[in-house]
């Protein structure tokens, strides 16, 4: 049967099957586009071709920030891992790690614009200036870089148990890292530095320090302290001094120090501090005050080995001793026979001197064997008698 009118294909076209119908004409495939298709793809090929060998150059010469490193790139790394400042506890080879990272991140471009490299033709410097974020990207390179960083730092620290610091947070402690190796002046560095140093210090710091104790003894022109520190677990603890007349602090060497006085006889006080220096910078200190008396003021004759003056033999020779005058001062001695004048050979019963030393000699005096007169010798109200 003939299908209804206004159906079924053009004249001489046989039928298209489409479901249970007919196709209308209006639905018919358009005429192919492959020839179009293969004319753009020779041109697309072309402009593709180009496009690879610049990437692939761009690639390889590390110009798009990815891929291998560059000759220039390669040369910063060995720069800043030669130069770069580094703790004690990390390698030669944590450094070239650190660098490479930080150079494979930023690239050599990149640094050279912000100042911490220098390019001169094929030379590549370190020029020691960082920022920030760099100084820290390098810092936390070394940690990641050391095979246990906590280990390392801890033995580097003397710290018995590392524990509590490999759970420090890494960026804070590259911060701290930072703070202490480089010279950079940076907000975000300090507020890293000062997160590590609160961790540090609720790991290992000690809450209390004791007052150091100090006990005196009577010295010529001072008093002689000895000083106890306090003890504290798995620190060192340091002593210092400072007289009360004194702005300058002294070391405390071996548990002992002198503190002067002008005269004998006077008391030196001082203040002691002790103090623990941790690594990461924390310091923690306590004090105490003590006092003690010097040595008073001594003159004395003692009697020498043999005769000064031979021409008078037989004859002994006696030397006049010191200790405790006050120091530069020009003092004068009074020498007396009995009571009277010493009848001295020279004409002369009195004799000058400077205090130079703490204790010393200043005169003598020869008198002919079995001589048994009383003879003194007199200097600022002190007065020695010659044991003849």
């Amino acid at each position: 049967m003939a299908p209804p009118s206004g159906y079924g294909p053009p004249a001489g076209q046989p039928p298209v099957a489409y479901g249970s119908g007919y196709l209308p004409s209006h639905h018919q495939p358009k005429k192919s586009n492959k020839g179009l298709l293969i004319g753009l793809g020779a041109a697309g090929a072309v402009v593709l071709v180009a496009l690879l060998g610049t990437g692939a150059w761009a690639f390889f010469t590390g110009r798009l920030g990815f891929g291998p490193l560059s000759a220039e790139d390669e040369k910063a790394v060995t720069a800043i891992a030669a130069e770069a400042p580094k703790p004690t506890w990390a390698s030669d080879r944590n450094a070239t790690c650190a660098a490479e990272k930080l150079v494979r991140d930023e690239r050599s471009d990149a640094l050279r614009e912000a100042g911490l490299i220098k390019v001169s033709g094929d030379s590549v410097t370190y020029t020691g200036s960082w920022k920030g974020p760099q100084a820290t990207a390098y810092s936390q390179g070394l940690l990641s870089c050391a095979d246990d960083w906590s280990k390392a730092i801890g033995s580097e620290w003397a710290l018995s148990d590392t524990g509590c610091l490999g759970d420090i947070d890494e960026k804070a402690m590259a911060g701290l890292i930072t703070s202490q190796n480089m010279e950079v002046e940076d907000a975000g560095v300090d507020k890293q530095a000062d997160k590590a140093v609160s961790a540090l210090d609720e790991c290992y710091a000690s809450d209390e320090l004791s007052a150091p104790t100090a006990t005196a003894t009577p010295a010529v022109l001072g008093v002689d302290f000895a000083v106890k520190a306090p003890t504290v677990e798995g620190s060192e603890v340091t002593l210092k001094a400072k007289a009360d007349d004194s702005s300058e602090w002294t070391p405390v060497t071996n548990g002992k120090v002198n503190i002067p006085v002008r005269e004998g006889g006077q008391q030196g006080c001082a203040t002691f501090e002790a103090s623990i220096s941790y690594p990461w910078g924390t310091t923690k200190t306590s004090e105490d005050k003590a006092c003690g008396k010097a040595k008073d003021r001594r003159l004395w004759w003692t009697k020498d080995k043999k005769c000064a003056q031979p021409k008078y033999a037989p004859c002994n020779s006696w030397t006049l001793h010191y200790e405790g005058y006050k120091l530069f001062d020009r003092v004068t001695i009074k020498l007396k026979l009995n009571g009277g004048n010493c009848r001295s050979a020279s004409g002369s019963c009195k004799d000058t001197a400077f205090v130079t030393k703490p204790s010393g000699t200043w005169t003598n005096w020869t008198a002919p064997k079995g001589w048994k007169d009383r003879f003194t010798a007199e200097v600022d109200g002190l007065k020695a008698v010659l044991p003849n």
